[in-house]
């Protein structure tokens, strides 16, 4: 693929985890034994630069204020047990 392709590819936001699977070295974990899952999401300019000014030098960053709100999202969307 020329890095043009490449390019082209990764900017149409296609699924890459097929050809990503194939590259895994040794057997793939379970995703409830992983930690953190590192994903991606489309974001404004706007929006990543008031997410730094808000992240300021909190050692958690841009991606710990992201996690903050989507737990809370979560919290708010997860119906309580009976």
């Amino acid at each position: 693929m020329s890095r043009e392709e490449l390019v082209a590819y990764f900017d149409g936001g296609g699924d890459i985890s097929e050809p990503l699977r194939d590259a895994a070295v040794g057997p793939v974990p379970s995703p409830e034994s992983v930690p953190m899952i590192v994903t991606g999401v489309r974001l404004s300019a706007a929006a990543v630069a008031r997410l730094d000014e808000l992240a300021g030098n909190d050692k958690a960053g841009r991606s710990g204020l992201i996690r903050q709100a989507i737990d809370e999202f979560l919290a708010r969307h997860t119906p309580e047990a009976a």
